[in-house]
């Protein structure tokens, strides 16, 4: 048995700050908050800075050069150490609309990713980004390569679930689409949270898909419809339906560069801190220097230049993922937006841990707790990255 006190910062928990007590971890646990260092204990010194929960980001492509769509273990292995760089310890690997067997392989090579892992941010489970979109938008469509409607059937629906051995977290799919009521019932019926995404939906339509279970909207605000005019006649869209529903949680890109300050502000105002997810959607650019890159798998996906600090479409038609990282996500919402650090730490942790079924062990400094902890200089650049109590950098 090993024991380690971490002392010298701010303890950032989810309701309060505490500044005149550390916390002491047990092997891959935490044990309990103390004033002194326990007798034995080896102690890591926070210089001042903060003492955060590891970051849970819900909603990733990839990072450090790599893609889960590469569909190889050694991908995936790779993104999950370039975000622990920066302080996330455990993510939802993303996957992109695809065609069924590269789905299928990617699926496949994620459960033998998540055996063999033994260092990086925790796999924890698979986030299906499509293929059931929106083809009719270009604005709906972003960047996923969509050349064709997509309908579901319960025999395709079952067959990914199967091959996904219950680590399939969570499925987006418009709310349009033929079959949304069908793709609802098979999500339910599995126990895989079922998100709105790419989608061109007016709002009457989104509130029936909440009514049939869909209780998650995937990168708000981006590459989904808001009041509108057709025909004529003026709609309301996706966005305010979900600012109706005090069931519906959602998730941002906090990159400073796909939300502006006020949207992000008034999301916060409507939903409240406890129903926000900050994300990444991070793709394999991230945690590089790379300005032209590949979104999805490097063999047929889809070219992309990093411009501003993001990830764009060659023609800048269309954001194509971030280049963002969990710390950068902390910047953006605290130091640049100006939430609360209780607030942005809970949008980074708390709720993610929540949205993916783990928070009754991970996403706080609480006893029994996954010592998966974020060091912090000052001013909120990364100084330490324990994940399960074992240092990572």
């Amino acid at each position: 048995m090993s024991q380690l006190f971490i002392t010298g910062g701010r303890l950032v928990l989810p309701q309060e700050i505490i500044t005149d007590a550390g916390i002491l971890i047990e092997d891959e646990r935490i044990v309990r908050m103390e004033t002194s260092c326990p007798p034995g204990a080896q102690t890591l010194d926070a210089r001042g800075g903060w003492i955060l929960p590891g970051f849970i980001d819900a909603h990733v492509h990839g990072g450090g050069g790599a893609d889960f769509m590469d569909a190889t273990t050694d991908a995936m292995h790779q993104v999950a150490r370039a975000h622990a760089l920066h302080g996330t310890t455990a993510l939802v690997a993303t996957t992109m609309t695809c065609e069924d067997d590269l789905l299928l392989r990617v699926i496949r090579r994620f459960l033998e990713a998540q055996r063999t892992q033994t260092d990086g941010a925790q796999l924890l489970g698979l986030h299906l980004e499509g293929p059931y979109f929106s083809a009719a938008s270009a604005g709906a469509r972003g960047a996923q390569p969509i050349t064709r409607q997509r309908t579901p059937t319960r025999e395709a629906l079952e067959s990914v679930l199967r091959c996904g051995q219950g680590r399939i977290l969570r499925w987006d799919a418009a709310p349009e689409i033929d079959g949304m009521e069908l793709f609802a019932a098979v999500m339910r019926e599995n126990g895989v949270l079922a998100a709105v995404a790419h989608t061109q939906a007016d709002a009457r339509t989104a509130l029936h898909a909440y009514d049939c279970g869909f209780a998650h909207a995937t990168h708000f605000y981006n590459a989904m419809s808001t009041f509108h005019k057709r025909d004529g006649l003026v709609y309301a869209g996706v966005i305010e339906a979900t600012y109706l529903r005090d069931d519906v949680t959602i998730e941002l890109i906090a990159d400073g560069r796909h939300i502006p300050r006020e949207s992000m502000l008034l999301a916060r105002r409507i939903k409240g801190a406890e129903r926000i997810c900050l994300i990444t959607d991070a793709m394999r650019a991230a945690g590089t220097d790379q300005k032209t890159s590949v979104l999805g798998p490097l063999e047929g996906g889809v070219p992309v230049v990093v411009r501003d600090d993001v990830a764009q479409l060659p023609d800048l038609s269309s954001y194509a993922g971030s280049t963002c990282t969990m710390d950068r996500a902390l910047r953006t919402a605290h130091a640049e937006y100006g939430i609360p650090l209780t607030e942005v730490s809970r949008m980074l942790s708390l709720n993610p841990a929540r949205l993916c079924g783990c928070a009754e062990r991970k996403g706080s400094l609480e006893p029994g707790k996954d010592a998966d902890i974020v060091l912090m200089t000052p001013d909120f650049q990364v100084s330490g990255v324990l994940i399960r109590g074992k240092r990572f950098c």
